[in-house]
C-alpha cells in the first residue's frame, strides 16, 4: 500500500502548476471550513438522513485526533456527533449508511483491536461497537457497509482474512460477523472501496489490486459468497480502482472510475456490464491539457438527466481538482476547479440532496487546509412559452395499465406530432389531463423524470372517475422522458404550454408577485368582468388592463383559472392560449359534474397583451395570477428543479384538519425537503382532503396579508390537486382554507436568482 501512496504523491506534484481553461456553468459554495477540533480532513462522501440533514466523518480531528461524526444542515451548520478515541474505533475512512431502523451504520480503519471496527450511532450521537477486526477476520475496512435488501450490512476489509489479500463481510444489525469470500491474488486483491447492490440482488465492487495483470479488478459476488471476477484491468484500459460502482438507472450498466491507467496514466471512467464488458469512457489527463483533472478516487453519482457527477483529486487550473459532469456516452464537462481557498484534494463522492444541490468534500484547503464541505448548485434554467400544443393522448394508442407506469420521450413526441421543438428543453410545463376508463376510479397518478426512483408524491386524484386536469412542472430525465404512473388503468392526455432551458439570451426569468385577480366575470359587464362565457365563443382577456401591477415587458403570465358554473351546465372543457393565435386542439381544465373547478396554466403572451379563451360550455370564469416571465433584469429569478418532496401531509402523526389560518405556517427551508434558503417562489401541487367540504384554499406568503384570490376549491368533498407558484417570505407560506381540510404540499422545484 505504501508504494501506491508514493506513486499518487509523485503524480500529484507534477501537475501542481498547471494552468488551463475549465468550464464554471454551475456554481460551487463552500457550506464550512474544518478546523482540527471540529473534525478535519474529511475523505468519505455525505448522506441525506430521514431529517433532511447531512451526515457525513473525518478522517482525523476531535478530541483524539482521531475523527469525528457530524451532522449539518444543508445551509452549513455544523453539529459534532462523536469524538473517536482509540478503543471505540478509530480514523474514518468512509462514510455512514442510514439503516432501516433509523440508526446509522460505519466502519473505522483503526482501533478496537487495532484493525478496525463496525459501529452503530443513534441519532444522539452514542456509538455501539458492533464488531472489533483482527487478521483472519480482516482488517482495514476502508469502503465503509452498506445495507443489503435482506436487512443485514455487507462491506469489505482492505486486508487480512484467509490469504492477508482482504474479506467480504456480512454483518447483522446486532453484530453478529460472517466473512462471506476471502480474495487470493488471482481473483482480486484489497478492496478499497466498499458494495453496491444491483437490481439483481448480487453486490458488485473493485479490488484495488489482484486480477490477471494485478491492476484490479471488478467483481460480482452473491450474498452466500459466490464470487464472479467480471474484468481485470490491463492499464490502458484503467488500473488502481479505488472509489465504488454505481449502477445506471436507465441502462443496467456499472459505471465507476480508475485512479490510474488510461491512455494518459491519470485515470479513467469507465462503463460495465453485468456480464463483463467494459468500456473506457473517459482518459483523464493528456500530456497537453490537464483541464479535466487527474487520479479520480471517488467513484460517480448520478444525477435525474441520466449523466453522472464525480471529481478527481488532482488536476484542473490550478492543479487541487475538480468536479466533473459526464455523459454515459463519454462526454465530460469540468464543472468547477478547486483553489485552495474553496477546497483542495476531492476525494469523497458527490451526493445529490433532496434540494437538487450536489454535496462533498474535500481532503484538504479552506481556511485552515483541514478540508472543506461544498455544495455544487443545480443548473439554473429559465422558460420558453411555445404554442400550446398535444404530446399525449394515450386514447389514440392504448391506456396505462393500473399498477404500472409509462415513459414518454417528449422531445421525439412533440417533433412527430408538429409541436415546437423541444430539444434544448431540461423541464416542461405541462397540463396533464386524466381520463379515467369507463369512469372508474384512479386512486392517484404520479409523473415524473424517467431514470429517477418513483417519488412518494402524487400529482392527481380521481376516486370518483371524473376527468380531471392538473398543471405541472417536470423535469426531463433520461433523454428527456418522463414516467407516468396510475394506480388504475386510465387515459392521459399530456399538453405542453411551454418549457425551462439552460439560461440563453433568448429565456425568460419569472417575477412573482403578489398574488392578485385579474379577472372575473361574475362581476358587471366590462373587459375583465361579466358577463359569463358563451359556448363556443372565444374571448380575450386584456392583462396590462388588471390593477395587478404586470409590466408591458411581460411575455407569459403564471395563472390560474377557475370555472364556476353558470345556470348548472356541465364543462367538458376550457381551452386558454396566447391571443392571435390560432385555436390549439388542448384543454386546459374540464368541469363534467357542475362543482367549481381552478387549475393553473402558464400562457403565453398574445395580441396586445391578451389571451384567450375557449369554453365548450357556457360558465363563468375566475383569473389569477402569482407571477410573470420576462426577460432578465432587476429581480428575475430561475427555476431549479428538485427532488419530488412532501413538504407538508397534515395528517401525519395523526394530525388534525384544520380550518382557517394553519398555525403554524409551512416552514420549507427547515422542512425534511431542505430546499435552498435562497428561494423566493415555490412550485407546489397541492391536495386538499376535505372533511366534509372546502369552498376554496388559498396560499401565500407568509408575513404577507392574505390576498383576494384562491389556489383551489373542493365544495363537491372530493380529494382535489392543483399546482400553485407561490412567492415565499422567510422560508414559509400561509395557508388559508375556508372549510375544514387536510392539506398536502409537494414541491418540485423552486425558483431563485
Amino acid at each position: 500500500m505504501a508504494s501506491r501512496i508514493g506513486k499518487f504523491a509523485s503524480i500529484l506534484l507534477v501537475f501542481l502548476g498547471v494552468a488551463v481553461g475549465v468550464s464554471t456553468a454551475q456554481t460551487l459554495a463552500t457550506v464550512t471550513t474544518f478546523a482540527g477540533a471540529n473534525g478535519s480532513n474529511p475523505h468519505s462522501s455525505l448522506i441525506q438522513g430521514t431529517d433532511g440533514n447531512l451526515y457525513g466523518t473525518t478522517y482525523y480531528g476531535g478530541f483524539s485526533n482521531d475523527g469525528i461524526i457530524y451532522r449539518i444542515t444543508p445551509g452549513g451548520a455544523l453539529t459534532f456527533l462523536h469524538s473517536f478515541s482509540g478503543p471505540d474505533g478509530a480514523r474514518l475512512w468512509a462514510g455512514l449508511v442510514q439503516g432501516t431502523d433509523g440508526n446509522f451504520y460505519g466502519t473505522t480503519v483503526l482501533g478496537g483491536l487495532g484493525g478496525g471496527t463496525v459501529f452503530k450511532m443513534d441519532s444522539a450521537g452514542v456509538i455501539t461497537t458492533l464488531y472489533q477486526f483482527g487478521g483472519s477476520g480482516g482488517t482495514l475496512p476502508y469502503g465503509g457497509v452498506i445495507q443489503g435488501s435482506d436487512g443485514n450490512f455487507y462491506g469489505t476489509t482492505y486486508q487480512g482474512g484467509t490469504n492477508n489479500k482482504g474479506t467480504i463481510f456480512q454483518i447483522t444489525p446486532s453484530g453478529t460477523l460472517t466473512t462471506i469470500y476471502n480474495f487470493a491474488g488471482p481473483d482480486g486483491a484489497s478492496p478499497w472501496a466498499g458494495l453496491v447492490q444491483g437490481t439483481d440482488g448480487n453486490f458488485y465492487g473493485t479490488t484495488y489490486q489482484g486480477g490477471t495483470n494485478n491492476l484490479g479488478t471488478v467483481f460480482v459476488v452473491t450474498s452466500t459468497g459466490t464470487l464472479t471476477t467480471l474484468y481485470s484491468f490491463a492499464g490502458t484500459d484503467g488500473s488502481d480502482p479505488y472509489g465504488p460502482l454505481v449502477q445506471g438507472t436507465t441502462d443496467g450498466n456499472f459505471y465507476g472510475t480508475t485512479s490510474l491507467g488510461g491512455t494518459n496514466n491519470n485515470g479513467t471512467v469507465f462503463q460495465i456490464t453485468t456480464a463483463g464488458a467494459l468500456t473506457t469512457l473517459h482518459s483523464f489527463c493528456s500530456p497537453t491539457n490537464c483541464s479535466d483533472g487527474s487520479i479520480p478516487f471517488a467513484g460517480l453519482v448520478q444525477a435525474p438527466d441520466g449523466s453522472f457527477y464525480g471529481t478527481a483529486s488532482s488536476g484542473g487550473t490550478h492543479g487541487l481538482g475538480v468536479v466533473f459532469n459526464i455523459t454515459s456516452t463519454g462526454t465530460l464537462t469540468t464543472t468547477h476547479a478547486f483553489n485552495g481557498a474553496d477546497g483542495s484534494d476531492p476525494n469523497a463522492s458527490l451526493m445529490i440532496a433532496s434540494n437538487g444541490d450536489l454535496y462533498g468534500t474535500t481532503y484538504k484547503g479552506g481556511v485552515n487546509n483541514d478540508g472543506t464541505i461544498f455544495a455544487v448548485s443545480p443548473t439554473p434554467f429559465q422558460f420558453v412559452p411555445v404554442p400550446p400544443c398535444r404530446l399525449v393522448d394515450t386514447r389514440q394508442s392504448s391506456p396505462i395499465q393500473g399498477g404500472t407506469a409509462s415513459t414518454f420521450d417528449l422531445k421525439q413526441l412533440a417533433q412527430n406530432n408538429g409541436c415546437a421543438d423541444l430539444t434544448t428543453a431540461a423541464s416542461y410545463s405541462l397540463n396533464v389531463t386524466l381520463v379515467p376508463i369507463n369512469g372508474g376510479p384512479v386512486s392517484y397518478l404520479t409523473i415524473w423524470p424517467t431514470g429517477q426512483a418513483q417519488p412518494g408524491v402524487s400529482t392527481m386524484n380521481s376516486l370518483d372517475g371524473r376527468v380531471k386536469a392538473d398543471a405541472a412542472i417536470v423535469p426531463g430525465g433520461t433523454n428527456g422522458e418522463v414516467n407516468v404512473f396510475a394506480t388504475n388503468t386510465t387515459n392521459v392526455l399530456l399538453d405542453i404550454n411551454g418549457y425551462f432551458a439552460p439560461v440563453s439570451p433568448s429565456t425568460l426569468t419569472f417575477y412573482p408577485l403578489t398574488p392578485c385577480r385579474v379577472a372575473d366575470t361574475r362581476n358587471p359587464d366590462g373587459p375583465l368582468g361579466g358577463p359569463f362565457l358563451s359556448a363556443g365563443q372565444e374571448r380575450d382577456f386584456p392583462m396590462l388592463a388588471s390593477n395587478c401591477h404586470i409590466p408591458a415587458s411581460a411575455q407569459a403570465y403564471s395563472l390560474n383559472f377557475t370555472v364556476v358554473p353558470y345556470n348548472g351546465e356541465s364543462l367538458d372543457y376550457l381551452t386558454v392560449w396566447p391571443a392571435g393565435q390560432s385555436k390549439p386542439l388542448v384543454s386546459t381544465l374540464n368541469n363534467p359534474t357542475t362543482t367549481i373547478v381552478a387549475n393553473a396554466a402558464v400562457v403565453g403572451q398574445g395580441t396586445s397583451s391578451q389571451i384567450a379563451v375557449y369554453p365548450s360550455q357556457d360558465t363563468q370564469l375566475v383569473v389569477d395570477i402569482n407571477g410573470y416571465f420576462a426577460p432578465a433584469g432587476s429581480g428575475g429569478l430561475s427555476m431549479y428543479p428538485v427532488t419530488p418532496c412532501r413538504v407538508l401531509d397534515t395528517r401525519t402523526h395523526n394530525g388534525q384538519p384544520f380550518s382557517g389560518t394553519l398555525n403554524p405556517p409551512v416552514d420549507v427551508v427547515d422542512s425534511n425537503c431542505a430546499i435552498s434558503p435562497s428561494a423566493q417562489a415555490y412550485v407546489f401541487n397541492a391536495t386538499v382532503v376535505p372533511s366534509p367540504i372546502l369552498g376554496y384554499l388559498t396560499l401565500w406568503a407568509f408575513g404577507k396579508p392574505q390576498p383576494v384570490v384562491s389556489t383551489l376549491n373542493a365544495p363537491d368533498g372530493s380529494i382535489t390537486s392543483n399546482m400553485a407558484i407561490v412567492p415565499e417570505f422567510n422560508g414559509k407560506i400561509n395557508a388559508f382554507a375556508s372549510g375544514t381540510t387536510q392539506l398536502i404540499l409537494d414541491i418540485s422545484s423552486y425558483f431563485a436568482p
